[in-house]
């Protein structure tokens, strides 16, 4: 932002020098166009440089930056006064930027050119008796030049680190997303292990049931007596069966149960707190825990889903959710102030979203525009007894 000022700044300087060469050489015509001229072919050079090229279009913006030195020494020369002083100053600002032996014959040239200003300013005769008094002068200058480095310094250092810190939270992400794959694929493993387990333990006694039970009507008109032991083993082998597929069903539940549901929200926040610079309010003055665990579960899925979308996309710092209740509805609201989009395209994540809220018969809303954030309306239904 403050580059912007600067320009404009310069351009007013343009303005004033102007002013300031009609005012010392309007009876002077050739002496005035040919300032005039100059300031025009230095302003021209100057907006060049700045939309055309580049630090690294080499040749090209360092001819076009040397100009800029040589004009404003000469505009210097003549017009002596305080817009030319300052606007002489002005591309230190842009050799500081440089790097290398570039830098280095630049600022010299800038340095002697100034210096030769300072000593036709004191006069030449004698001048060596009056260098003391350009002291202030060349103070200032490396003052300035000085601040400009340090500021340069400064700017580069707190662009490295802001690269580093964008670096870190894609990292965080990352780990984030592969922490939930790593989840994934172990609860498939065990879904795998545990319908192997169905499959050796209830398949089995359900075939031991089946032969007894087989062999039990074979006997039944044979060995009436020996029918009472097999249905006896029969009976407990179906109770057995049962019990094994009580314990088996019970880890087959396709998402565990959340008693907590605000504690577990917190934990999904804390999980994302170990982003830099990501700020994650949560308000609700509900007690939610006699909510369905359907419904519990499917909040807690599409919070894991926003926030890491507003991150990942929106580049948000900072995001909201609220959860109220109103009439026979549970309403979550989630919002960030990320970079927005005017036309929303609804990824795998938001679709998923969309599938798991309808499921239960609820709606969701999305609003955004550029550079306003991005904000989710969801609505769901529930039971009365659920309130």
């Amino acid at each position: 932002m403050y580059r912007k000022y600067f320009e404009i700044f310069k351009y007013f300087l343009f303005i004033f020098i102007f002013i300031r060469t009609y005012y010392l050489f309007h009876n002077e015509t050739l002496k005035t166009v040919m300032l005039f001229a100059l300031i025009t072919l230095v302003m021209v050079n100057d907006y060049t440089r700045k939309t055309k090229l580049t630090i690294n279009s080499g040749y090209m913006y360092n001819t076009s930056l040397l100009f800029t030195i040589f004009g404003a020494s000469i505009l210097t020369y003549f017009i002596r006064g305080f817009e030319t002083n300052v606007f002489m100053t002005f591309p230190l600002a842009e050799l500081l930027q440089s790097k290398g032996i570039r830098l280095k014959i630049l600022l010299l040239i800038h340095f002697l050119l100034y210096l030769m200003l300072l000593i036709t300013d004191i006069g030449m005769s004698n001048y060596l008796y009056k260098l003391p008094s350009l002291l202030p002068a060349l103070f200032g200058y490396f003052a300035l030049c000085s601040t400009m480095y340090s500021e340069k310094i400064f700017r580069a250092e707190k662009d490295e680190v802001n690269k580093l810190n964008e670096k870190l939270q894609l990292a965080n992400i990352k780990l984030q997303q592969y922490a939930l794959e790593v989840e994934a694929l172990t609860v498939s493993k065990e879904r795998t292990t545990m319908a192997q387990e169905l499959h050796d333990s209830v398949g089995h006694t359900l075939i031991a049931l089946i032969m007894h039970l087989e062999f039990a009507t074979k006997m039944c008109d044979i060995k009436p007596t020996k029918v009472k032991d097999v249905l006896i083993k029969a009976e407990y082998i179906a109770k057995s069966s049962i019990n094994s597929l009580r314990d088996v069903v019970s880890l087959l539940k396709e998402e565990r149960e959340i008693e907590f549901f605000n504690d577990s929200i917190k934990s999904i926040i804390n999980n994302f707190h170990l982003l830099n610079n990501i700020k994650i309010n949560f308000n609700t003055d509900e007690d939610l825990d006699n909510l369905s665990s359907i419904i519990k579960n499917s909040m807690c899925s599409t919070i894991k889903e926003s926030i890491t979308n507003s991150i990942k996309h929106g580049k948000a710092t900072e995001i909201t959710i609220k959860i109220l209740r109103k009439n026979n509805n549970i309403n979550l609201i989630l919002t960030d102030n990320g970079i927005g989009c005017n036309k929303i395209i609804k990824s795998t994540g938001l679709l998923g979203i969309e599938n798991r809220v309808t499921s239960l018969n609820g709606s969701v809303n999305y609003f955004s525009n550029d550079n306003f954030g991005f904000g989710m309306y969801i609505c769901i239904p529930v039971l009365t007894e659920e309130i």
